[in-house]
């Protein structure tokens, strides 16, 4: 059995490596989606409103606000213990020392920080406890080794 050439140089059973064509469109539908996906962040639309009037940096009064800040550090030794502003209290009194910070529509600031080996679960009841006396500002201080 010999087989024939065509003029074409392609063998009788009419295939010319349709793979080809298949790779070839999907290189350009990946290149089109890339091409029309892709967008240039550009942060000069924001920095006007950052700065005050006058594009000068705002001196140091002007950046402290009148919130009252406070802060709580979440330890478990068997069992989960928290200190609110260097006050060793449990989860009950802790919403007590938070609500009564946010008494008379004060603003208040809450800062969590937990040691390695506490569940989050014991995290979290902080962040339940400032939404139930409705402080709005709570959140994690980074974990340092």
């Amino acid at each position: 059995m010999s087989r024939r050439k065509s003029h074409g140089g392609h063998d009788d059973l009419g295939h010319d490596r349709p793979w080809v064509y298949f790779m070839i469109d999907c290189f350009f539908l990946v290149t089109q989606f890339f091409v029309i996906t892709f967008h240039v962040r550009s942060d000069e639309v924001l920095l006007p409103q950052r700065l005050p009037p006058g594009g000068t940096k705002p001196s140091a009064s002007a950046t402290q606000d009148n919130k009252k800040k406070m802060s709580v550090h979440v330890t478990h030794n068997g069992e989960v213990s928290y200190e609110c502003m260097q006050k060793p209290v449990n989860l009950a009194g802790l919403t007590e020392m938070l609500g009564s910070a946010s008494q008379g529509g004060a603003e208040v600031s809450v800062k969590v920080s937990y040691e390695k080996d506490v569940p989050f679960a014991d995290v979290m009841a902080v962040f339940n406890a400032c939404s139930k006396v409705k402080i709005k500002e709570c959140g994690l201080l980074p974990l340092r080794d």
